[in-house]
């Protein structure tokens, strides 16, 4: 997939971002997004790495693969990344993609502090992909452990599985600093799936993420 495509419009974004997991047969099995619109998302750096975290941010869980938990009810997400690479930049017009490698973990449960129900959690070895105000956080498999899930109320969590955190309205904009990304905070959404088939490389689920996010911004901005 050339980068380059991602500057076209939101429809035909969506376009490849519909065809491309139709064509990996993924099974969404948990969506959620942020409630209100304030920032919950934080990225520290430190000298030249950087943490990116949220603790007991409210998102309402949208879909689950689950058929005794009807969806659209709240919970809380907690997350802790860290980066385990230097900040590598892709050449683009306008500005160029910054891409840098994470790990770490998630969960989404009913109560504070990863309490309650474990809607889903899991450890993550994924890429970040972005530029000014929107990144992605993605990770798949293979190799197995890059994704691990568990849950109390989903099955089949065996399967080929991937993740991918969207965040918008980064402020200040996405820059580096010290082969790292800097300081920021972020609002959030997210996306976890199963797959029978064929799972794109985290690479790839990067761009499908930015390219929601490109439709969820046009779309507030239409509304606005």
């Amino acid at each position: 997939m050339n980068i380059l495509k991602l500057s076209r419009n939101a429809a035909l974004t969506l376009g490849v971002v519909v065809g491309a997991i139709g064509s990996a047969h993924a099974i969404p099995i948990l969506t959620f997004g942020q409630v209100g619109q304030a920032n919950v998302v934080t990225g520290t750096r430190a000298v030249n790495t950087t943490s990116l975290n949220a603790t007991n941010a409210v998102v309402q869980v949208t879909q689950i693969d689950d058929a005794g938990t009807v969806p659209g009810f709240n919970a809380f997400l907690t997350f802790d990344f860290d980066s385990t690479s230097a900040v590598v930049l892709i050449p683009a017009a306008p500005t160029p993609f910054i891409t840098q490698h994470y790990s770490g973990n998630f969960c989404i449960t009913s109560l504070a502090n990863c309490g309650g129900i474990n809607y889903l959690s899991g450890t993550l070895v994924d890429i970040a992909l972005g530029r000014n105000a929107a990144f992605t956080l993605t990770a798949s498999t293979p190799a197995a452990t890059d994704v691990t899930f568990t849950s109390d109320v989903i099955d089949h969590l065996d399967l080929d599985r991937g993740a991918g955190f969207g965040f918008a309205n980064v402020t200040p904009l996405l820059n580096v600093v010290n082969g790292t990304i800097n300081n920021f905070t972020a609002s959030i959404g997210g996306t976890f799936s199963a797959n029978i088939g064929v799972v794109p490389e985290p690479e790839t689920f990067a761009l499908l993420m930015l390219g929601l996010l490109a439709v969820g911004v046009a779309k507030r901005r239409h509304n606005a």
